[in-house]
């Protein structure tokens, strides 16, 4: 088990490595759409939706155009592809009356809208600060989402006394938590400073200090969430496309909630500038 999380970690890094060097090209778009469908995938499966293959087609639709909302050639029709998309759900509920729900329906539809908005966010924020800029902020929101997780096991596992959400994830604990964002908190300040040494930019230090614990807390409900939703349907991860990690929504639970909080957070504070 060990050796398979190893291997899927340094196939993750080697994946991290490509989509750096595409960052600022529509490949990234394209990859963030496959992660997309391939979470909504996940999801439909752990909720029971897939047998539903129009009700799959629609969401995987859903996932594979958001993505590329923004961009010239599709910026234009993303609303009429949006309402074709909402007839069409409409149009499978009255064909297949009594197979497929309205709640079917409208949590397939919920779905497809929040995976690719939220994952999608990291094109927004390349779009709004540009490759430099905005590989740094990708870099805080990953390192918000991991490095608190690790940290948090690890001081839980050592000392771990309060359990901060039983019902949902046992095994979380209140101190563990408390260390996650400390830690994770230290360790992107030390980020901003190497970047300060190396590439002779400018860090908000403050800024950042006062944001890295929020993004964490919010890494946190994300792991929480999938962890609610896997106890709601009786799944314990959501695929196994990683050995050793589960499925996409397993490694990318907290990423998908840090994204969008880093985008925000990003319109208002400039967090880092280059010369």
């Amino acid at each position: 088990m060990l050796r398979a999380r190893v291997l899927t970690s340094l196939v993750l890094l080697g994946l991290l490595a490509a989509i750096a060097l595409v960052f600022d090209t529509l490949l990234l778009n394209a990859v963030i759409a496959l992660i997309c469908a391939l979470a909504l995938l996940e999801l439909l499966k752990a909720t029971g939706l897939q047998k539903q293959r129009w009700l799959t087609a629609l969401v995987i639709a859903q996932a594979l155009f958001i993505p590329f909302a923004r961009t010239p050639f599709l910026s234009q029709a993303i609303l009429p592809l949006l309402f074709l998309v909402t007839f069409g759900y409409f149009l499978l509920l009255v064909t297949n009356f009594g197979k497929v729900s309205l709640a079917n329906c409208a949590t397939a539809f919920l779905l497809g809208i929040i995976i690719p908005l939220f994952f999608s966010s990291a094109v927004y924020i390349r779009d709004l600060h540009g490759a430099t800029q905005g590989g740094f902020y990708i870099l805080v929101a990953m390192g918000a989402a991991w490095l608190s997780d690790t940290s948090a096991y690890f001081v839980g596992t050592f000392f771990g006394k309060r359990k901060l959400a039983p019902k949902v994830s046992p095994k979380k604990t209140i101190e563990g938590t408390m260390g996650g964002i400390v830690i994770s908190t230290g360790l992107i300040l030390l980020v901003g400073a190497l970047y300060e040494a190396r590439l002779g930019a400018r860090v908000d230090f403050l800024a950042l200090a006062l944001l890295s614990p929020i993004f964490s807390v919010i890494a946190m409900l994300g792991d929480l969430t999938a962890s609610a939703i896997k106890r709601e349907y009786g799944v314990k991860d959501f695929g196994t496309i990683m050995p050793g990690h589960g499925g996409v929504l397993d490694r990318f639970d907290s990423v998908l909630f840090t994204l969008p909080a880093v985008y925000v957070a990003t319109r208002y504070f400039e967090l880092i500038t280059f010369n």
